[in-house]
């Protein structure tokens, strides 16, 4: 019996679920192929996106390839070549090094204005953009994508031959590709403020470490000639679920923070303070499926050390469109032709993301806290001394350090070294003030109690902590040896 290929009338090639810098990044690669793309975007540009603002130099080389450094946006953006590491009453400044194969520093660029750059430049290569859209529900059949979006009231289907989750941290493609819910242990909480006529320099980014929000960080970025972005992420886990206890703890360290209030003096908040979640790596999970695709923060692709997503976007964006260019000439869009796309990211990003996720699970135990702190006393006070040290820390958090190359004998001999400095220097001031030493042992062995205390009273957690440390450390090996082979 002869059998008719059913003739499909498709609404686009590609149909991609928002317009952030990875939608719009993927829809500009995907255009310029010749390929039909469609863009739902649940808002109207130019639209804002709570975020630190900081564009790193692998994503301005991205922007660079893409045309957009030859813009007024990016021409008028601060120019990044220092990072300032605060911890206690020590801080230390560290110059950034730019690698040969990259043309510009980091910039601090507005998501309002960055977002929109590329959503532009996406439309100038024939993009169609339906903005104020959103995707409801998608269902993949054998040979096409049916997605359901809605515009206001109007609730209508795109049929097409593959969809693209680029919709963020609460991804509606995301959720229907893993049939997942919240996933606290890989979420984290940013908080951002913008203050206007503020003090300072204008080409460095400042990093605070605080007990009181750590794992997480406070940040300090300017913004224009006189502006700043004011900020902090944390893990979600530990920190708290409150709204109003989260804006406390922002609005307590610029109140408390000497270095910061003397910055911002009589400056003025510019709008009100906002939030957002943030979804970030877990290997284990998929980011294909067959005829779906995921990009960005979608595919959880944010470094959760420095809440950085914007890279990563702009990197599995093009990553991307590589490996659906041979779908697309192969006409085939199973999970298995869409495979490689995963195996770049495990090969390019795999232990970046795997280390940084080590790290930050360290700290998720709060009864050790005072061993996590110092710890990181001891890293800003060797980056202090040590310029070279400093360039590899924040290189590996600007994601322009690849992390494994940190794992060598003389970067870990040089963190040691500065632990026995550090103890040398402490008993040193005892004899000048052996009350302090009396005090402080006593603090000592008050904190050591309470941890074993806590420790203790709750073995089951501890253990699962230690157990998760133990799969983790297990995991970045397994991408350390493949680095090593590569």
């Amino acid at each position: 019996m002869l059998k008719i290929k059913e003739k499909i009338n498709f609404d686009c090639d590609v149909l991609v679920s928002g317009g952030g810098p990875a939608g719009s990044a993927i829809a500009y690669h995907l255009s310029k192929l010749g390929l039909r793309v469609i863009v739902a975007e649940s808002e109207k540009f130019p639209r804002d996106k709570v975020c630190g603002d900081a564009v790193s130099p692998i994503a301005i080389n991205e922007l660079h390839e893409m045309g957009i450094t030859s813009s007024n946006i990016f021409r008028k953006a601060n120019e990044i070549t220092k990072v300032g590491l605060f911890v206690k009453n020590d801080h230390a400044i560290v110059n950034l090094v730019l690698p040969e194969h990259l043309p510009y520093h980091a910039r601090i660029i507005p998501r309002i204005e960055l977002d929109n750059a590329i959503f532009e430049t996406a439309k100038k290569v024939g993009t169609e953009f339906l903005e104020q859209t959103r995707v409801l529900k998608y269902k993949v059949l054998p040979n096409k994508v049916i997605t359901t979006l809605q515009q206001e009231q109007k609730v209508f289907d795109i049929t097409s031959k593959i969809i693209i989750g680029a919709d963020g941290s609460r991804s509606v493609v995301r959720r229907l590709l893993r049939k997942e819910t919240f996933d606290e242990d890989y979420q984290l909480v940013g908080l951002r403020a913008y203050y206007d006529e503020v003090k300072g320099p204008s080409d460095r980014m400042d990093v605070y470490f605080i007990e009181d929000n750590f794992p997480g960080i406070y940040w300090f970025f300017p913004e224009g000639e006189s502006g700043a972005n004011i900020g902090l992420a944390t893990l979600s886990k530990t920190f708290p679920q409150k709204q109003q206890q989260v804006k406390k703890l922002l609005t307590d360290h610029i109140s408390n923070n000497k270095d910061i209030s003397a910055r911002i003096g009589n400056g003025k908040l510019r709008h009100k303070i906002e939030g957002w979640p943030i979804t970030f790596y877990d290997a284990k999970k998929e980011v294909t499926g067959n005829r779906v695709l995921l990009v960005g923060e979608a595919a959880g692709l944010i470094n959760p050390l420095s809440g950085d997503g914007i890279q990563y976007a702009l990197l599995s964006a093009r990553w991307a469109s590589e490996i659906l260019k041979k779908c697309f000439e192969e006409d085939d869009f199973t999970t298995e032709n869409l495979q490689p796309y995963k195996k770049i990211l495990d090969k390019e990003l795999g232990y970046d993301l795997a280390f940084s996720n080590l790290i930050v699970h360290f700290p998720r135990n709060k009864s050790l806290l005072p061993i996590w702190m110092k710890a990181v006393d001891i890293l800003v006070a060797r980056a202090k001394n040590d310029q070279k040290f400093g360039e590899i820390i924040v290189g590996i958090s600007e994601g322009t350090f690849p992390s494994f190359q940190a794992l060598t004998l003389d970067f870990i001999l040089k963190i040691l070294l500065q632990g026995g400095i550090s103890g040398s220097n402490y008993f040193l001031d005892m004899k000048k003030q052996p009350s302090d030493f009396i005090e402080d042992g006593s603090l000592f062995w008050k904190s050591a109690k309470q941890i074993l205390s806590e420790i203790s009273h709750d073995r089951r957690s501890n253990m699962e902590w230690i157990s998760q440390i133990g799969k983790k450390i297990v995991n970045v090996s397994k991408y350390a040896i493949k680095s090593t082979k590569d």
